[in-house]
């Protein structure tokens, strides 16, 4: 990771409020350092504040972090597709849910680093609700799987099974893709849905449309 370019007070960003600037800072240096090596102390230096002054702004770190999470968790959940869209036409909603879910982890990639990584830190009783938003983008998945099923659009896999693999493999993509690297994000995203495809292509009668486009084709709406 990079290290920071500073942990001198800064100004706070745009016209941000100190609690924001205070979650901006704090997001940046828990993904840096770690969660359990950043004091309190060390944020309000870094925020230009006295160590005091942030009870103003935050309950206490450990919050400060479950609503940094919660925050990203939630907002993942809400960018992904559900409801009418699913059942009107779940190949297009599985497209927009693995192009969706991979841009968006990109596009966060600091906020999806800390969910992943400082996620242990969390006492259990704030631990819980971010398993709860979770399970609501894993329930999001299995409706379009089963939808597609039921449609005849997908082979009869194991939902629960294909599910948390499907999002193992989604996650993984932000921890190795790069800027500059050799595959570019909308191939890639391409690429895996090639390869989820490839499992779900019903074996006796032909999609109604193709299960495999073309790798950038699968990603038209996704970054370069």
């Amino acid at each position: 990771m990079h290290a920071l370019l500073s942990l001198d007070p800064a100004p706070p960003v745009g016209l941000a409020s100190p609690r924001e600037h205070i979650r901006q800072v704090a997001l940046q240096m828990f993904v840096e350092l770690g969660f359990h090596a950043v004091s309190l102390r060390q944020l309000a230096g870094a925020v230009g504040m006295q160590a005091g002054s942030l009870y103003n702004h935050i309950e206490s770190k450990d919050a400060l972090l479950f609503e940094l999470i919660e925050a990203y968790e939630s907002d993942l959940c809400q960018a992904l597709p559900s409801g009418s869209a699913v059942e009107r036409d779940p190949l297009k909603a599985l497209n927009t849910f693995i192009r969706t879910h991979v841009t968006f982890t990109d596009a966060q990639r600091q906020r999806w680093l800390l969910a992943r990584l400082e996620y242990r830190c969390l006492a259990p009783a704030h631990q819980a609700p971010i398993l709860a938003l979770r399970d609501q983008v894993a329930a999001r998945l299995a409706y379009i799987l089963k939808a597609g099923i039921e449609q005849h659009r997908f082979a009869r896999v194991s939902v629960s099974a294909m599910v948390p693999c499907m999002l193992a493999m989604l996650n993984e993509i932000s921890s190795w893709h790069s800027p500059g690297s050799t595959l570019s994000l909308g191939a890639s995203i391409g690429l895996h849905t090639q390869m989820i495809h490839a499992v779900l292509q019903p074996q006796s009668t032909p999609p109604e449309q193709p299960m495999s486009p073309n790798l950038e084709q699968a990603a038209s709406t996704g970054p370069r």
